[in-house]
């Protein structure tokens, strides 16, 4: 099968996949979860016309009149029903987020006034303006409207607006559920010693820690696989049940003992596309189940699973759960760089920002596609593009953090 471009398996796998189930839980129980319905205005925003500055209300047309002294009638403090405001001469003492008081027509705020009992006079030079520090009822928004749409993720501030809007439960999506399979003879755990020909085991743990680092609840099973084709072949079957998706780690390229995709396509699996013009991870694979379920099998190097990982497998897992926000972000290079092959180049990067608040990117070339000791010195990669060479200083790239 030929190698595609980048964009073409960015393309196959946003055709697949589909949506996880919802759950309603408490409001409480929110925080951190992808909201699955609109959050709407119960009422106006805000419900009543709200003072804005601590000190006086005062009548509108006594501004035009030029009044300076005037005569505390009372305190209008929040939470209790507005009193009404209807002698000349006259205010009401008022707070922060109080009514307004009826008949009121400006908030004079206390730093404007000098106060002597119950006679408050407004600064020399002072001139009041007809409305102002009153947060007019409805100004924000009407009673009806969309003040959150779904497919966020729940955060303190969306939290606000749920409690706000009297939603005592809301509708999100139910945890994901992501099975990560490692593959290979030559992996061992990590709290043993490898003999010179093995390695510990390190791409299972890296990907379910990048799971945990999604913006929504992920829950991984981890699982060990020999290079063996029968005891593959047998355990395919119920690798492939009771989870929304499987991550293979490695036995996906060339060599003489990579089964996966023979395996996979007789266990049922169809395959959408393998190998893509990238580096690294070019032997990167993806296909579905016959009950639609996601299987992706990335190349087993540690730089190749990390990034094929946040590059194209958050693609699905944001489409499952329902994320409408993009990861995407756009930084510009700080160094001039060249790569004369004609392929994507996913090249991890440190991220900087210059005194204007820009986001430029330094790259951190790794040595190769198994060189896992410069990753932590990355911020996460950057996407040049097939068909260019030279990415001058400057160059605005897609920026993937990690």
């Amino acid at each position: 099968m030929a190698a595609i471009s980048a964009e073409r398996a960015v393309s196959l796998i946003k055709e697949h996949g589909h949506a996880l189930g919802t759950e309603r839980v408490p409001f409480q129980e929110a925080y951190g979860r992808v909201l699955r319905e609109p959050i709407r205005a119960d009422r106006d925003f805000p419900p009543f016309d709200r003072v804005m500055m601590d000190g006086i209300a005062i009548r509108g047309d006594e501004i035009s009149r030029r009044v300076r002294a005037f005569r505390s009638i009372g305190v209008q403090r929040a939470g209790v029903e507005a009193a009404a405001l209807t002698e000349p001469g006259t205010c009401f003492e008022v707070m922060t987020g109080a009514v307004l008081p009826e008949g009121a027509g400006a908030v004079i705020p206390i730093e404007r006034v000098a106060a002597r009992g119950a006679e408050f006079q407004l600064e020399k030079g002072y001139e009041p303006v007809p409305g102002q520090f009153i947060h007019v009822r409805g100004s924000d928004n009407l009673r009806g409207d969309t003040l959150l749409e779904e497919g966020v993720v729940v955060g303190g501030k969306e939290m606000a607006l749920i409690a706000t809007c009297g939603y005592a439960e809301v509708t999100v999506t139910v945890p994901l559920e992501i099975t990560i399979v490692s593959t290979g003879d030559e992996l061992v755990e990590v709290d043993k010693i490898p003999a010179p020909y093995q390695i510990r085991k390190s791409n299972a743990y890296a990907l379910a820690a990048a799971c945990q680092a999604l913006a929504y609840p992920v829950r991984t099973r981890l699982r060990h696989l020999p290079d063996d084709r029968a005891f593959i072949a047998a355990e395919l079957p119920s690798l492939l049940e009771g989870t929304d998706m499987v991550l293979f780690s490695g036995g996906i390229s060339k060599g003489k003992y990579d089964f996966m995709e023979e395996l996979l396509g007789l266990a049922g699996v169809e395959r959408h596309f393998h190998w893509v013009r990238q580096r690294p991870g070019k032997p990167l694979w993806f296909g579905t189940s016959k009950g639609g379920i996601p299987v992706f099998a990335l190349p087993g190097n540690p730089n190749s699973t990390l990034t094929c990982f946040r590059r194209y497998v958050t693609l699905m897992s944001d489409k499952m759960t329902g994320l409408t926000k993009s990861h995407e972000r756009v930084a510009l290079l700080k160094s001039p760089f060249a790569f004369d092959k004609a392929l994507t180049l996913l090249l991890p990067a440190s991220l900087e920002y210059d005194p204007d608040g820009r986001m430029s990117v330094e790259p951190v070339p790794p040595q190769n596609s198994g060189d896992l000791t410069r990753l932590p010195h990355s911020d996460g990669f950057i996407e040049l593009p097939e068909d260019q060479e030279v990415f001058p200083a400057g160059f605005p790239a897609r920026f993937f953090p990690w």
